[in-house]
């Protein structure tokens, strides 16, 4: 996904370069908001209406907000907003994925499907 998303920005930002238009690529990580307090269910009509109770560590909203502004105000092609370790993990990923994948991808995988069925803390 990351990759895709960098591409895109990329291609993007080389296309509407000549009318003056900046583009800004976002990574970002696990973000702590109340989205799931307006998210709709199987109906349209109806929203979800129930805040989940968040176990996992996240980056607060307004946090996220603010270093988000800082990136746009910097005009910076592209920035990753997270907390650690799961940005060291994704620049690793990234940067180093014979490394990532030999070593750390099947560590950060045991029981991640389970603790997601028991909606326990995935981070």
């Amino acid at each position: 996904a990351v990759v895709s998303t960098q591409s895109t920005g990329s291609s993007l930002r080389r296309e509407v370069y000549p009318y003056g238009i900046d583009i800004m690529t976002v990574c970002p990580g696990p973000v702590r908001s109340a989205i799931s307090l307006h998210s709709f269910t199987e109906r349209a009509d109806r929203e979800y209406n129930q805040d989940i109770k968040d176990k996992g560590r996240k980056m607060e909203a307004d946090r996220f907000a603010k270093l988000l502004s800082v990136g746009l105000a910097a005009r910076l092609p592209e920035t990753w907003i997270s907390i650690q370790p799961y940005l060291l993990f994704t620049y690793m990923a990234q940067y180093l994925p014979g490394v990532f994948n030999s070593a750390l991808v099947s560590w950060a995988n045991q029981g991640r499907v389970e603790k997601f069925k028991r909606n326990e803390c995935l981070y």
